[in-house]
């Protein structure tokens, strides 16, 4: 069996072809990196607001200003908190993930902080 000629329409397609699929293997891959960066930027905020909250919980003088050490030592900064008795609540706010804020900048959409909240009271 013998092969025939590629017609010229043909020419160059697999090219075209394998330059789209390793561009969409990259798009895949950022896409993945910044949901990933994105979730560990959310479970660090949490992590940091529970800190926060217990810091501020076993704090006697000045809870909140204890929340706020806590909370700018890791990174993030304290954006509401609430005493309620011995029961301490606190909201920080972290920036979000530069990779993230590229992304989103370059789809002309502004990156919001990553936000998480926290309550603890004192050991009774």
């Amino acid at each position: 069996m013998a092969m025939r000629p590629a017609s010229a329409g043909d020419r160059g397609a697999a090219i075209v072809w394998s330059l789209s699929l390793v561009a969409l293997l990259l798009l895949t891959g950022l896409l993945s990196a910044a949901t990933a960066a994105q979730a560990l930027a959310r479970q660090h905020a949490a992590l940091v607001a529970d800190v926060a909250a217990l810091a501020g919980a076993q704090s006697e003088t000045d809870p909140c200003g204890r929340a706020a050490q806590a909370a700018s030592a890791n990174g993030v900064q304290l954006v509401r908190c609430e005493v309620d008795g011995v029961d301490v609540s606190v909201q920080v706010s972290a920036p979000a993930p530069e990779i993230v804020v590229r992304l989103l900048g370059f789809l002309g959409r502004p990156a919001e902080d990553v936000r998480a909240l926290a309550r603890a009271g004192a050991p009774e």
